[in-house]
């Protein structure tokens, strides 16, 4: 009562998500990091719709599938799930998150804090033009340092069954979008379930530019090895004209370790082609840390073509061309 004035209040500004769940702040903010910060849409980028549903008035969205991406003999399950909106709208861009809010308390009572999940269908749905949208979803069963520990939001997607009903918040992101204008291309660099966001993009053009000669698509896709990475039967038979497919595998027995950066040091020439390229958009999502490997390559290719990779990355941060989000 003896105060003056208010203390100091902490303040988080980020795009598309001002009025969020702090979780859903923050987890946005340590996302974009690797850049330097929130870099905006590509020009040409549809507006967004964000923040339509919170957390005390979510959506409800039913289940109409959940399949397993990765092989049965794998110790990674790795979930593609279905979820329908039904009369409700709940519109999305390709590069944009949803809010999962799983049932149940934690350990002090309390209900579960948001979870976030790329949205791995273009914004038409996963079955154009119906109101649904997928997610890509990994079981997590270990923490980083190797720990038994069952993931709260994984555990509760993987589990679902056809029927059942999920409450969901959001959608969030007006960044992390992909451009429209004709003649843009993407170089999409992702390890396991960041290719959400670019299997979205990737059928997005698919469904409506898969002929155009104008429009390169070239993905760095990196996993531990073939069984695990998801979407990878539907990937190899997508038309090499339309799409450059790079998979990079860091545990096949017998092999090398072989990861997304050295991939892109091995096709440094059209790599450097594509950095140079003013229509060509750059998206990094996977793992948090694996960005740092992808910006090591970026350098090595830049400086083995006579690009200086140090003026070159705020060249692109400025023009809203490279985007990074690992978590």
């Amino acid at each position: 009562m003896s105060w003056d004035a208010l203390p100091p209040q902490e303040s988080i500004h980020i795009e598309g998500v001002d009025d969020a769940p702090e979780e859903v702040v923050r987890a946005t903010a340590r996302a974009s990091e690797a850049q330097g910060g929130i870099c905006k849409a590509p020009f040409s980028a549809e507006r967004p719709h964000v923040n339509l549903f919170g957390v005390r008035n979510p959506v409800v969205a039913t289940v109409t599938g959940n399949f397993r991406l990765t092989a049965e003999s794998s110790s990674s399950d790795v979930r593609h799930l279905v979820l329908d909106f039904g009369a409700t709208a709940f519109p999305v861009l390709e590069g944009q998150s949803v809010g999962i809010l799983p049932t149940g308390t934690d350990s002090n009572g309390k209900s579960h804090y948001v979870r976030l999940y790329s949205v791995a269908s273009p914004r038409n749905g996963e079955r154009p033009n119906y109101n649904n949208l997928s997610l890509t979803v990994k079981r997590v069963t270990h923490d980083h340092a190797g720990s038994p520990v069952a993931g709260v939001g994984s555990n509760y997607l993987c589990d679902l069954r056809v029927g059942d009903q999920v409450k969901i918040v959001g959608p969030y992101g007006a960044t992390f979008l992909m451009p429209n204008h004709p003649g843009s291309s993407l170089l999409m660099i992702c390890t396991g379930t960041g290719s959400a966001p670019m299997r979205a993009m990737t059928e997005w053009r698919r469904r409506h530019l898969a002929n155009s000669e104008n429009s390169a698509l070239m993905l760095f896709f990196g996993a531990r090895m073939p069984e695990e990475l998801p979407y990878f039967g539907p990937l190899m038979k997508l038309p090499k004209h339309f799409i450059d497919v790079n998979f990079a595998f860091s545990r096949v027995p017998g092999r090398p370790k072989r990861y997304v950066q050295d991939a892109i040091r091995e096709r440094g020439d059209a790599v450097v082609r594509r950095l140079r390229d003013e229509n060509t958009y750059i998206y990094v999502c996977g793992v948090r840390g694996m960005e740092a490997g992808v910006e090591s390559a970026f350098r090595d290719v830049c400086q083995g073509h006579g690009v200086d990779w140090e003026s070159l990355r705020p060249t692109l941060l400025t023009q809203n061309r490279l985007h990074v989000e690992t978590y």
